[in-house]
Order: C-alpha cells, then sequence, then structure tokens
C-alpha cells in the first residue's frame, strides 16, 4: 500500500506528540502526582508503588501486542486503539473509586505507551525524507520530555483541591495530541502484517555481546525506579519541599530527557557507541550517588536532570549498539525483545520496591538498592566494552 505523504513538518509534529503520550503522559507523568495522591489518601505509599509497576506490566503486554497482533488487526487499528485507551486509562483515574480501578487505568496506559512507542519510528521514518529522518526522530522523541516539563511546570495549578484537577489536566492533554496525531496514525499500513520469517541466528560473539549489552539495559529499567516513581514524594516528605514544588521540580528530569535526545548524537561521534554506553551508565552511577550523599534540594534536583539524560541516552544507545550488532534486518526482532527486557525490569523494580515500602523502609533505602542495580549493569557494559574491543570497527561495516 502506498502512503500519502504528510506536509514535511507533520510527520516530526505528530511524532512528537505520539511520543509525548508514550513517555510521559502514559507512564511518567504519573510521578509528580504521587505526593497528592498520598496526602488525600487515594492511596498509600506502597500502593503508589504498586500502581507504577501495573503500568510497567501493561507495557510488557504492550510490548507483546506491538510484535504480534499486527498479523490480525494491521498497525493502523492498533495505533488508533492505543490513542483511544490511553485517553480512557488516564480519564478512568479521575475518580477515586478504589485501587483496583486505579490499577486498570495504569495498566491500560501502559500498554497503549508500549504499542506507540515500537511503531511511531518507523512511522515517522516513512514519511519523511532521508536526509531528514535523524533530525524528525530527534525532535519527535523529544516530546516525551518536553512534555514531562509542560506537565511538571502545570500540575501545581490543578492540584489545589486534590489529585482529581491533575488526571483531569493530563487526560485533556492526552486528548488535545490524540486529536493531532490522529490523521498521521491514519497513514499507517492496515493491511494484516505478514508473518516475520525466521531470524538467523547470531554467531557466538554477536550473542554474547548482545546479551550483556541486553542485561545491562534490563538493569536499568529497574534503576530508574525511585527518580521516576518516588522522587517528588521523596523531595516532599524527607526534604521538606511542599506538593506543588515538587511536582514543579519533577520538570528538571524532563529537561533531562529531552537533552538526552540530542547529546548522543555528540557522543557517538567524538568516542563511538561502546564508549558512550560507559559514559551514559557512569552518569546513571552518579545521578544516584547525588541523592545518597546530599540532602540540598538544589542537588537532588540536579540528579533527576542526569536521571533524564541516562534515561533517554542509554534507550538510544542501547538501540545503535544493536544494530551495530545484529544489523539492520535483524534489528526490529532483538530491539523487541530488549524493549521487553527494560519492561520487566521496571515493572518488577516498581513491585519489589513498593514490597519494601510496604515494610516501613524509607524512600532512601530504594536508593541504596538501586545504586547497587546500576553499578552492576555498568560493569556489565564496560566488561563487554573491554571483552569485545574489537568488534566496533567490524561493526560499522555490517550495517
Amino acid at each position: 500500500m502506498k502512503i500519502a505523504q504528510p506536509m514535511p513538518i507533520y510527520a516530526p509534529v505528530a511524532g512528537f506528540c505520539l511520543f509525548a503520550i508514550s513517555i510521559c503522559l502514559a507512564r511518567f507523568a504519573y510521578g509528580p502526582l504521587v505526593p497528592s495522591l498520598i496526602n488525600m489518601h487515594w492511596v498509600s505509599k506502597a500502593e503508589g508503588g504498586y500502581l507504577g509497576a501495573f503500568n510497567g506490566l501493561g507495557f510488557i503486554i504492550g510490548c507483546v501486542i506491538a510484535i504480534w497482533l499486527p498479523r490480525v488487526t494491521g498497525i493502523r487499528l492498533l495505533m488508533r486503539t492505543s490513542l483511544v485507551l490511553a485517553v480512557i486509562g488516564l480519564g478512568m483515574c479521575f475518580w477515586n473509586l478504589g485501587f483496583a480501578w486505579f490499577a486498570a487505568g495504569r495498566f491500560s496506559t501502559g500498554v497503549a505507551a508500549a504499542v506507540l512507542m515500537i511503531h511511531t519510528p518507523a512511522l515517522v521514518v516513512r514519511c519523511v525524507s532521508a536526509e531528514a529522518k535523524g533530525m524528525c526522530l530527534a525532535f519527535a522523541f523529544s516530546g516525551g520530555g518536553i512534555m514531562i516539563v509542560i506537565i511538571s511546570l502545570a500540575l501545581p495549578f490543578f492540584i489545589v483541591n486534590g489529585p482529581s484537577g491533575g488526571w483531569l489536566l493530563e487526560a485533556s492533554i492526552t486528548l488535545l495530541v490524540a486529536a493531532v496525531a490522529w490523521p498521521f496514525v491514519s497513514m499507517a499500513p492496515c493491511e494484516r502484517a505478514p508473518a516475520s520469517r525466521s531470524v538467523e541466528r547470531l554467531e557466538p560473539d554477536r550473542g554474547g555481546l548482545l546479551l550483556l549489552v541486553a542485561s545491562a539495559y534490563t538493569l536499568m529499567g529497574a534503576g530508574i525506579i525511585p527518580h521516576t516513581l518516588f522522587l517528588a514524594d521523596y523531595m516532599h516528605r524527607d526534604l521538606g519541599v511542599s506538593i506543588g514544588d515538587s511536582s514543579s521540580l519533577f520538570a528538571i528530569l524532563g529537561l533531562g530527557c529531552a537533552f538526552g535526545a540530542i547529546y548522543t548524537k555528540i557522543l557517538v561521534r567524538l568516542f563511538g557507541t561502546p564508549l558512550s554506553l560507559c559514559i551514559s551508565y557512569a552518569m546513571g552511577v552518579t545521578a544516584i550517588a547525588m541523592v545518597l550523599l546530599f540532602d540540598s534540594v538544589i542537588i537532588v534536583a540536579g540528579s533527576s536532570f542526569l536521571i533524564g539524560t541516562f534515561l533517554i541516552g542509554s534507550v538510544t544507545l542501547s538501540s545503535i549498539r544493536t544494530l551495530e550488532i545484529v544489523g539492520l534486518s535483524r534489528h526490529p526482532h532483538f530491539w523487541g525483545f530488549m524493549a521487553l527486557g527494560f519492561g520487566l525490569g521496571m515493572a518488577l523494580g516498581s513491585y519489589a520496591m513498593s514490597a519494601l515500602l510496604s515494610f516501613e523502609f524509607d524512600y532512601i533505602d530504594l536508593f541504596k538498592v538501586v545504586q547497587v542495580v546500576v553499578i552492576f549493569a555498568l560493569g556489565l557494559i564496560i566488561f563487554a566494552w573491554w571483552r569485545y574491543r574489537d568488534f566496533a570497527e567490524c561493526a560499522a561495516t555490517r550495517i
């Protein structure tokens, strides 16, 4: 099927909107709402974490759906359904009808986020020229970080009387950007996707290297949980920041995410992908250490900028490294499983840390746990760089 080409500016704008939903509105925009939810007794501290875990579980299921269901429905119907599901899931949370109701809403948005995350990049690329695809994708990916900034700065004005106003704001913005992106999603193929051909197995060296990168990527999914899920409430309860200010300070994480979409290009040019991954994971270790060593609001806010940069930077660099390892034809297959690993790390990390909170552990204890996790992930990345240091040169010839 030949897809009508949109105006050049529309593809990246629509991609911006879709990533704003999949990265921010359906996922990380929940973080700045946590202090208000707990203060108004909608959820307990542990339940607040479990809701993040249900969102992660939905993301895992969404990854599986995004990979297999297009064979039955086609991509167009699947993406349209995901936009509707994101709006409904956020709208459900406007009413305090109990934990199970919230869990269903968060699960729904997680499913929608995964589908949009996996299928948006290819749709953007096929609707722009080859020369513009890098710039357009970078702009589209920045939608997640920029929307985090917008939501975090706007929320304090809407949660004065409780979290309902915050949920209404997020659902309304999701509806708005979904409406902007809807005609673009309608350009996706409507035919059923063909069954994927059998994927050639990787050679032992490539398989070993990919396993190391994938394992570190999975651990990273758990390592970002305290910053993305609990940081706002940590600043409110443990550092004495007001609810409104703690929500606003979450915007700094969004700035880091937006910057992470840009700085990776510079890192790769200067150092190559393997060493750039080491630098990115070291940034994550540093960000967590800043929270553990200092109780200054300014320093903790600075750590959220680093963790946002680490998050988006590591996602981008891991995707590039996967491409270098497996080649273009096998990239979608293996990257899909990497996304599953990341979602699994986030979901299991959220459940485990929520369980720790239910046993009266403090937020700072969660940062201690993930410091060990991310240090181990950095060790895997450094070992991969050292063990397969001769692979970097030959990888470029394979793409």
